[in-house]
């Protein structure tokens, strides 16, 4: 998995869970976040939060969400309905994460809800918070990214010009693809296999065969306008 420059990846701890009857699911968190299966908050309070949040999500990281789950190996749970849940794919059996709180499941099994479970473990999750309850439509808020386009590198803002910058010969790695780094906003820094984005400024470097460009983006740099 990707590391990043910025949020260095030794300020996180990884917790396992295994819950009866259930998938198997990983927390992976920053130290100052404990949590445990007693951290549920409230359902009266959950329910109050819910109804005030909601999750300005892009069209191209749903879609990216949606693809990632083309090779879905279960037919229960349905590809459809991990991604409804915020589920996205790792290319690892069926283990999957979601970008917003980090939370990682796998070994999934018919009788799993894939948004029950998301809820289950990661209530305070900002993709479970704007979820819809069965009462309540869609919280989900397609953002256009109407917003003021300002990159950090403007002179990297065309693919053409990002592309270029991995004709270097120190760029050496052949996975993940350089047309997905450069899709995903990324240019090569010039060193080792670091890679920047022209929009937000933030780095990524020690990048595994299976990792996907755009979602390791949007994990590491939520507020990205570029990785929204």
């Amino acid at each position: 998995m990707a590391s990043s420059d910025i949020i260095q990846t030794r300020d996180f701890a990884e917790q396992s869970y295994v819950h009866s009857g259930c998938s198997s699911v990983s927390k992976i968190e920053k130290q100052k976040i404990i949590l445990t299966s007693k951290t549920d908050i409230p359902k009266q309070a959950a329910i109050i939060e819910k109804k005030k949040y909601s999750l300005n999500e892009s069209e191209t990281i749903r879609e990216v969400r949606i693809r990632s789950l083309s090779h879905w190996s279960h037919f229960t749970p349905s590809s459809k309905s991990m991604a409804s849940a915020g589920w996205f794919s790792c290319n690892v059996n069926d283990r999957v994460i979601c970008i917003y709180c980090n939370t990682i499941c796998h070994q999934w099994t018919i009788n799993d809800d894939p948004a029950e479970v998301h809820t289950r473990i990661a209530p305070q999750c900002p993709f479970v918070l704007s979820m819809p309850s069965k009462n309540n439509s869609p919280k989900i808020i397609i953002d256009k990214l109407e917003e003021t386009f300002q990159p950090s590198h403007p002179q990297m803002a065309k693919i053409s010009c990002r592309e270029e910058t991995f004709s270097n010969d120190n760029w050496k790695e052949n996975l993940p693809s350089i047309e997905s780094l450069v899709r995903a906003g990324f240019f090569f820094a010039g060193i080792d296999n670091s890679v920047t984005c022209f929009y937000c400024n933030g780095s990524l470097h020690k990048w595994g065969p299976n990792d996907n460009p755009m979602i390791e983006h949007a994990r590491w740099f939520p507020h990205c306008t570029y990785a929204k």
